[in-house]
């Protein structure tokens, strides 16, 4: 399994995010490995290289949080793959409990509204990848992404 932290353009403007992203890194060291961890960046977080020099870094050309999901994927074909969105909190214990279902693909969602952590399976992200292409220029919610990979291609998922 691979970590892909997704930072995206609107994450700059918070503060202490740097700190959140320290700890989250921290945290997925301990549970996953330190070299199992992705983050995808835009051009404005260069800093965090020397920062976090064991993580590996994916460019985020556009700045969204869709497009830094759909390069980190396109990145870790082969993988299961744990999608965390940097911006979102998030409890250790609601982290191990993803980690530890992974035969699924889960969505963590509350009020239909995607709260940041998502786990794929392998032999679903192609089929992922190819319907986060069709939303490429728009800025959705994950969830609705998700619902139409369902509607497409009959993938299920379960919601925490």
């Amino acid at each position: 399994m691979k970590a892909l932290l997704v930072l995206h353009s609107k994450l700059i403007q918070e503060k202490d995010w740097v700190q959140k992203l320290s700890n989250k890194v921290s945290t997925l060291k301990r549970l996953i490995g330190p070299d199992s961890i992705y983050a995808v960046i835009t051009s404005e977080m260069k800093n965090l290289i020397d920062l976090f020099p064991d993580l590996v870094f994916i460019r985020n050309d556009k700045g969204t949080l869709l497009y830094g999901i759909y390069k980190g994927l396109r990145k870790l074909r082969g993988n299961d793959v744990l999608v965390l969105n940097a911006a979102e909190e998030l409890s250790n214990d609601k982290l191990k409990e993803f980690i530890s279902k992974r035969r699924k693909n889960i969505i963590y969602a509350i009020n239909s509204k995607w709260k940041g952590v998502a786990l794929f399976r392998l032999v679903d992200l192609d089929y992922l990848i190819r319907t986060i292409e069709g939303y490429i220029g728009e800025e959705v919610d994950f969830l609705n992404v998700i619902e139409r990979l369902k509607g497409d291609y009959g993938i299920e998922y379960e919601t925490l």
